[in-house]
């Protein structure tokens, strides 16, 4: 049987609301607002690295700081006001000044565009094969915003913490939080993904490439890559779509998790093997 059924099949069958809580998508399911969706969203997703109890109890204080309706506190967040409030914040090598910069940045995005959204689809085409471009300038453009009030000079210097936050493909970064970011924002909803954006068509979004995506792709012959980084990401996403061209990224949250759980270990394990729901196509 085709690659096609199998991952079909294996889709079907997987229980997504086991996974949800231990994804950071739970985070943007508490809100009904778009505007706080896609905040909310932003800040789950770039927060999504390192061990996953950390990472959810990193964004649950995050959105404590800005309460029940957070695009009204970022509207009103002033640095030197509210910084203060932020003291004693880290998540790994991020900040409490990494995270007021964030604050900063959505603000004065939403000030000038209106919305995220707005700013990610200012240089996106609706004939672009994938996102690529778009995401570039979405992560140039904020970074571009009101470092003034935290730097020397406003200069957003190499090496600044917040700069992790928005990588860019030119750099060769898999860039895979902000494809997590744009996955939940741009597929429908199905209780995973959230369907906020409706100007970003399913079919450009690329892949969020980890270490679980990145090994379990080269297991089912998704990527014959060896090394994680965008052009990995494009190759994994372009078999995807001969899969399901209008929505390649349907199988990312199933994949991944499979990875997440350790169903799918790093070597055969005849035990864990036997089990696994994707055996049919696998070439370990």
């Amino acid at each position: 049987m085709s690659l096609k059924h199998h991952l079909d099949t294996f889709l079907d069958n997987f229980p997504k609301e086991k996974h949800l809580g231990s994804d950071p998508v739970q985070f943007v399911h508490r809100y009904q607002d778009p505007v706080d969706r896609e905040i909310v969203g932003l800040i789950a997703s770039v927060f999504a690295y390192g061990n996953v109890k950390i990472v959810l109890r990193t964004v649950n204080n995050v959105l404590s700081y800005l309460g029940p309706a957070p695009s009204r506190t970022i509207a009103s967040f002033d640095p030197r006001k509210h910084s203060r409030r932020l003291r004693g914040f880290y998540h790994r090598f991020n900040t409490s000044r990494d995270l007021a910069v964030l604050f900063w940045i959505i603000r004065r995005a939403l000030e000038e565009y209106g919305s995220l959204e707005s700013v990610f689809v200012s240089a996106l085409s609706p004939n672009d094969t994938d996102v690529t471009g778009a995401l570039e300038n979405f992560s140039g453009t904020l970074l571009g915003f009101g470092h003034e009030r935290f730097y020397p000079r406003g200069e957003l210097k190499r090496g600044v913490g917040v700069r992790f936050f928005f990588p860019a493909p030119s750099q060769g970064s898999a860039c895979k939080r902000l494809n997590l970011y744009l996955r939940w924002m741009v597929r429908p909803e199905d209780g995973i993904d959230c369907g906020v954006w409706m100007r970003i068509k399913p079919r450009q979004l690329v892949i969020p490439l980890d270490t679980h995506i990145a090994r379990i792709s080269s297991y089912i012959g998704l990527t014959d890559m060896r090394s994680p980084g965008w052009p990995m990401a494009l190759d994994i996403t372009r078999s995807l779509r001969k899969l399901h061209c209008d929505d390649p990224l349907r199988y990312d949250f199933a994949l991944c998790h499979l990875g997440i759980a350790g169903d799918c270990p790093k070597k055969r394990d005849l035990q864990k093997c036997a089990r696994c729901p994707i055996l049919a196509i696998c070439r370990l």
